[in-house]
């Protein structure tokens, strides 16, 4: 009878720990990972938008692909649509 109980005892601690992850620890990892993404997103846009500014341009490799960002500077002598 005691070796049936600790059996049961053990299977329910593994459930309440799987139980635990999934609802506790699990969601909490993933928010932090979201977060530590659109972070290094921001830093990645800022290194980009810099690098634009001083050369005027940056060049992003894909592969075989590339693509070119240049900053735009509108014309002076344009007017703003009236709105």
């Amino acid at each position: 009878m005691d070796r049936k109980f600790a059996i049961a005892v053990l299977l329910i601690l593994i459930l309440a720990c799987a139980l635990a992850y999934v609802a506790l620890i699990k969601p909490k990892v993933q928010g932090y990972v979201i977060n530590k993404q659109v972070e290094a997103q921001g830093i990645v846009v800022k290194a980009i938008m810099n690098q634009v500014n001083a050369q005027g341009y940056v060049q992003l490799f894909d592969g075989n692909n590339s693509i070119i960002l240049v900053k735009y500077v509108p014309p002076a002598d344009q007017q703003q649509p009236a709105q």
